[in-house]
């Protein structure tokens, strides 16, 4: 298989969105194949396999005006950066999800235990050194969108981020909720996506008075409720549902709860219903789900059976 055969790019006007995968490759050319990838997306990486094992890469990498984005699953690699390589002073968060990494960066070395995430520039030479597959993230953004809400962002290069830090974890959820909902492929919610992780970026490495409130009335406001919002449609099969537990949930009062939902002119209670009723219609128009599943799932909803059909009637 060539160098680019196994590399799915989707251009949509401002955002390119690459898709590789090491499995579309033959062993001896996948490292050579991540490194054109690397090259095409501008992450300007040497790629050197820990071991002799072959390398393994899972990844969608995705640029557009304001932010560079990495996600996948990768193996053990030395990740280093040339001074070459070097022609902007961008910054990334790095973050993975059960292994420990060890980067090096502006003449400090430090060691990132699992879950943590660390903070570099790529204005500087530097290396990070993943040991082993683990599932990850990178975040690069211009610095000029950064420095104005961040204390000392110099200070903050190559230090670990710890992995109970609030914002880092909302960042971490509102990172894969995005992927999961597709919204990077519309250009609004892109652009306004793209704003919000500059905020949780901010919160993250540590944000000014000003710029700590500028973020969590933004940035962190708009995470906060996609990832309410998701994990209702998780429960909408829970009779129980209520503010009182969405709200114990996510560590929030219920009153706060309550004003997310007014701030977009409905309840939550109104909002729950609408979301069952959008599902019991799914349901209803899904062979699968006819009979018995589709009564059931109606039954724990707390909707009438009768309402249900009358609703997706109308839907027709």
């Amino acid at each position: 298989m060539s160098a680019s055969s196994g590399i799915a790019t989707v251009d949509n006007s401002d955002c390119k969105v690459v898709r590789f995968s090491t499995a579309d490759y033959a062993l001896r050319e996948r490292s050579r194949a991540w490194h054109e990838i690397c090259d095409r997306t501008q992450l300007r990486l040497d790629v050197e396999p820990l071991s002799d094992e072959p390398l393994y890469v899972e990844a969608t990498v995705l640029r557009m005006p304001g932010l560079a984005m990495a996600v996948g699953r990768r193996s053990g690699t030395v990740y280093r950066r040339r001074r070459e390589f070097i022609d902007h002073d961008g910054v990334t968060i790095a973050w993975h999800s059960s292994s420990a990494c060890h980067a090096h960066r502006l003449g400090r070395t430090v060691d990132v235990r699992c879950g943590q995430a660390i903070v570099l520039t790529v204005g500087e030479p530097g290396l990070l050194r993943v040991p082993r597959l683990d599932d990850y993230f990178n975040l690069l953004a211009p610095r000029s969108c950064l420095s104005p809400l961040i204390a000392d962002l110099d200070d903050a290069y190559c230090r670990p981020i710890p992995a109970e830090n609030p914002a880092l974890q909302l960042l971490t959820r509102y990172i894969g909720i995005l992927q999961e909902t597709g919204t990077f492929a519309v250009p609004e919610p892109r652009r306004q996506a793209v704003t919000h992780i500059h905020d949780l970026m901010a919160l993250t490495i540590g944000a000014t008075r000003d710029g700590d409130e500028i973020a969590k009335n933004r940035g962190a406001r708009a995470a906060r409720f996609r990832a309410i919002k998701e994990n209702i449609a998780t429960r909408l099969d829970q009779p129980d549902l209520s503010v009182a537990t969405i709200a114990a949930h996510h560590r929030i009062r219920p009153r706060w709860l309550q004003r997310l939902f007014e701030s977009e002119g409905t309840t939550f209670t109104e909002y729950v219903l609408a979301q069952r009723l959008v599902r019991a219609h799914r349901l209803l128009a899904d062979p699968l789900y006819a009979n018995h599943a589709l009564l059931r799932s109606i039954q724990g909803s707390g909707i009438s059976p009768i309402l249900t059909v009358r609703f997706a009637d109308a839907m027709e």
